[in-house]
């Protein structure tokens, strides 16, 4: 015999059905062994008993949407009785043998859950005259009782503000609803039961059952929880069943002291499907994925684990424990032989360095770097140079990060977003990011790391710029950005909008160069073949003065890259390609490859999942010493380079 973790338990005298692994199970009220009524590839949920317990009313999940199904309560073939495709849940039965259902459907907000009768035969939803409400209980003499804006204490544990649970009474059904009671917590689930009105409150501090009669005074409580709230209950007029922890309990309001409640021993016997191996799609868990410095391989972060392999060939390697942690964000330092992510191994997150896994075992370690203040990492961008690396956080903030003494520094903060994208420059003394500057607005922004000194790249006020990438080379900083202002006519509206508005932009470094898509005329160049004119130019350019701001070499004789910050902000230049969607920019030798995707509607998208939408990008490049764009593949979201 195991365990199962029981919940939506609901009664009808001796028989308790109750939901386990997504499906509906049945035992005796007195304990026993638990039968399975489903077994459905969808997720079964809120259980309700027939007054009678000849029939059971649930909702179901097995064609995509929550909808109410009806089948015996022996066990059968279930009927499908709703198509509202919105949220739905079913509550209970009324006592003519209807099931009462909430749900959202044709309502502005989910939230709001106006109740409505089914008939188990069949039929349109009838709406009752009683508002919204998350549950529902039927007392003598046509009495009603609904619990509106909370259904689970769980969920929102001691709160007091101004959306606690309440509870309504009708005592008459004449139509009339008053406030039951005022008490300082969140109210839920009423149940008539004879003369009295049982609830959940927590406002001793856990949630249990409490009662009270008809006027809402002469409160008592029922059950002594301590370790957890107890949650979805049902009655059957007599006793109720409820769920406490993972545990099934029944409460016999007839029985007094601690008699009166008990748990319901449940011999369970599943073969625990869901806990088998499952072999999924990783592509659908990508989250991120990062290209050795050579090319030859790629560290991919899919679904909490951190992998490494070959590009085409040859075995893949996880870093660090093989369930139960959470690593992300992985990195290969500049060497090719370490790896850092970010990994919640000792419950907190801490940046860790591993050694490629695909070295010799006896040279494998992992460095843990605790107790750096780094917030919750959503980037991780390593220095090309140094073991160093910036770091930006769910505190939209910038920090810089020193490997090896193990110290940080807060490089910049916005006020209004998180950062929209880093890119080191060649020599790794320079770090380009996009920075919100309003709620609307977002430049690109320098910061040179050795001194913390920022200066704004592109006009701070007026674009939305992001996503910078440094040239190779260390002549341009290429980015998108959103500066295109031709708006487009609505047919159905006769509106004006902007669908597209962005294209790639490079701003040049130094300021005697010149804009790379100004073509030379021929007489300037002699008739040269269009590489012979990058040669010349480059030559030309390397006489020219190195810029007061930068240049020269640094202390280990690498050459130091050139930035002239006078001016930066007129030197952007339009790539010369068409307005569109554009997510990506990143510069290889000579060529830029960027990303475009197409206009589409928003039917159909699940925009809480953005794997859902694999393969609807396209890969480009401009070839800036051709002067042509070109096609490259279809089918991708992101794409990565090595330097």
């Amino acid at each position: 015999m195991t365990d199962g973790y029981y919940h939506y338990p609901t009664i009808y005298k001796s028989n308790i059905v109750f939901v386990c692994e997504d499906d509906l199970w049945t035992v005796p009220a007195d304990g026993g062994i638990a039968r399975r009524l489903t077994t459905n590839l969808g997720i079964s949920s809120h259980p309700a008993l027939s007054p009678d317990g000849q029939l059971l009313a649930f909702i179901g999940r097995e064609e995509g949407e929550a909808e109410v199904y009806v089948m015996p309560a022996s066990g059968g073939s279930a009927t499908r009785l709703t198509y509202l495709g919105s949220i739905t849940t079913v509550l209970d039965w009324t006592p003519d043998g209807k099931i009462v259902i909430a749900s959202s459907a044709g309502q502005p907000f989910f939230r709001l859950t106006p109740l409505y009768t089914l008939n188990p035969a069949g039929g349109q939803p009838e709406p009752l005259p009683y508002g919204p409400a998350v549950s529902i209980s039927f007392g003598p003499d046509g009495g009603v009782v609904i619990g509106r804006r909370n259904e689970d204490l769980a969920r929102w544990k001691r709160y007091r503000g101004g959306r606690t649970g309440d509870i309504w009474i009708d005592a008459k059904g004449k139509g009339k609803f008053k406030s039951l009671l005022k008490l300082k917590s969140n109210l839920a689930s009423p149940m008539w039961i004879g003369e009295r009105i049982y609830f959940l409150s927590d406002h001793e501090g856990i949630g249990n059952i409490y009662s009270c009669d008809a006027k809402g005074r002469k409160i008592q409580r029922h059950t002594h929880h301590e370790d957890f709230y107890v949650r979805q209950p049902d009655t059957d007029g007599r006793r109720i069943v409820y769920r406490a922890g993972a545990d099934l309990y029944l409460f016999d309001p007839t029985q007094d002291g601690a008699g009166s409640t008990r748990k319901i021993e449940i011999d369970y016997h599943s073969p625990r499907a869901q806990r088998s191996r499952k072999f999924i799609k990783p592509e659908r868990y990508l989250e991120q994925l990062a290209l050795h410095p050579a090319g030859h391989s790629t560290a991919l972060s899919v679904r909490g684990k951190v992998f490494s392999m070959a590009n085409w060939d040859g075995a893949v390697f996880q870093y660090g424990p093989r369930q139960g942690v959470r690593s992300r964000l992985a990195e290969w330092f500049n060497d090719g032989k370490r790896l850092v992510m970010v990994s919640d191994a000792t419950g907190e997150e801490a940046l860790e360095i591993h050694t490629d896994a695909s070295l010799p075992a006896t040279e494998h370690t992992v460095e843990r770097l605790e107790g750096l203040d780094l917030g919750r990492a959503v980037s991780l961008h390593v220095s090309p140079k140094e073991d160093v690396l910036v770091i930006a956080n769910h505190r939209l903030e910038l920090i810089y990060v020193n490997l090896n003494t193990r110290t940080t520094k807060l490089l910049d903060k916005s006020g209004y977003g998180r950062i929209a994208g880093i890119d080191w420059s060649p020599d790794g003394k320079w770090v380009a990011y996009g920075f919100r500057t309003s709620h609307h607005t977002c430049a690109i922004k320098l910061c040179q790391v050795e001194t913390g000194e920022t200066h704004f790249a592109t006009s701070p006020h007026n674009f939305l710029d992001f996503g910078p990438s440094f040239d190779p080379g260390g002549k341009y900083l290429y980015f998108i950005s959103y500066r295109e202002f031709d708006p487009v006519y609505d047919r159905l509206y006769f509106d004006l909008n902007f669908p597209r508005g962005s294209r790639p932009y490079l701003l040049t470094l130094q300021e005697n160069l010149p804009n790379p898509f100004m073509t030379m005329p021929p007489n300037m160049n002699n008739g040269d073949k269009p590489e012979d004119k990058a040669k010349n130019g480059e030559e030309k350019r390397e006489v020219q003065p190195e810029s007061k701001e930068e240049g020269g070499k640094d202390k280990n004789g690498d050459k130091r890259l050139q930035i002239d910050l006078d001016g930066i902000q007129q030197r952007v230049s339009a790539f010369p390609v068409a307005e569109g969607l554009y997510h990506q920019v990143k510069g290889v030798k000579d060529k830029v490859y960027f990303t475009s995707f197409p206009i589409e509607g928003s039917l159909g998208r699940n925009w809480s999942n953005r794997n859902s939408e694999a393969g609807r990008g396209a890969l480009e490049w401009y070839d800036l010493v051709e002067q042509k764009k070109e096609f490259i593949v279809n089918g991708l979201n992101e794409f990565e380079v090595n330097r």
